[in-house]
């Protein structure tokens, strides 16, 4: 299933997801993390095709809104990234987050809707 994120804030916004990735994470916690897209006010991005029904995800607005949750910990630095969950990270510049559940519900294609908070 393809996963798709839209941002429907008035800033543009960073995301960094969590997928399952049992294949290429294997010895390093079965779970892939990736980021950083930029999504533009009111635009779109095609981030994943699995067929996990969950996936997780981060994103921070430039101006300060969060979306963050309990799923993790994921260590990310300010550069784009691609590696597995339990790989870790000693560099005093990493950031470590928790992630947002997403649940597709097995569907062909799932949009993720970023909305601020009301």
């Amino acid at each position: 299933m393809e996963v798709y994120f839209r941002n429907q804030t008035s800033s543009g916004l960073w995301l960094a997801i969590m997928y399952f990735s049992p294949d290429s994470c294997r010895d390093l916690g079965r779970w892939g993390t990736r980021g950083w897209w930029y999504i533009d006010p009111g635009g779109e991005l095609y981030a994943l095709n699995t067929s996990n029904r969950y996936a997780a995800y981060y994103a921070e607005s430039a101006d300060g809104v969060v979306w963050a949750g309990p799923y993790g910990p994921v260590y990310v630095h300010d550069e784009a990234f691609d590696h597995c969950y339990l790989i870790g990270d000693n560099n005093p510049n990493t950031h470590i987050l928790g992630m947002v559940l997403l649940d597709t519900q097995n569907s062909d294609r799932h949009y993720e809707q970023l909305a601020p908070p009301e």
